[in-house]
């Protein structure tokens, strides 16, 4: 009966840091709930022209070892560095500005930006993309039945059809 007790005593006392093990970083109430991989804490944006991207990256802690890299998507084609910044080092509010020249295919294309680094000693990494110009009616009535499998493959949904 003793063990019994004593069990159940050390059980009790434990409980708390066993709950704060489970959710290790407690949320503010109303905060939004964090999912997924831990993001570099940074913001990019992007003022598109024909043929020229004008990238700003703001950081919003410190960063060292950055590296950005910029890839094209559908069509897309850089023609400007592909790596235009390399071990890069940044206080918090800082901004990087960078130019990019790429040419386009039939399809409207997609410009995506990779910012990597070591933020607050752990290695993060962000990617954002954007369109660079919005796809004809002709082509967004044609992708209208196009979804993805579970491998990103794009399939087409047809329609049932009664017999």
């Amino acid at each position: 009966m003793n063990r019994v007790l004593a069990v159940a005593a050390a059980l009790l006392v434990s409980l708390p840091a066993l709950a704060a093990a489970a959710d290790p970083a407690p949320q503010k109430p109303g905060a939004p709930a964090a999912h997924g991989k831990a993001q570099a804490p940074v913001t990019v944006s992007a003022s598109l022209a024909a043929g020229r991207a004008a990238v700003t990256v703001r950081f919003h802690s410190p960063a060292t070892d950055v590296g950005i890299e910029v890839h094209g998507v559908d069509g897309l084609v850089v023609t400007s560095d592909a790596t235009p910044l390399s071990g890069g080092r940044f206080a918090r509010g800082e901004t990087a500005k960078l130019d990019v020249a790429f040419t386009e295919g039939a399809e409207p294309g997609q410009l995506t930006v990779v910012v990597s680094g070591t933020f607050s000693g752990a290695r993060r990494m962000a990617s954002t993309s954007f369109v660079t110009r919005p796809p004809t009616p002709e082509q967004l009535k044609a992708g209208r039945n196009v979804a993805t499998d579970s491998s990103g493959r794009r399939i087409k949904v047809m329609p049932v059809e009664p017999r």
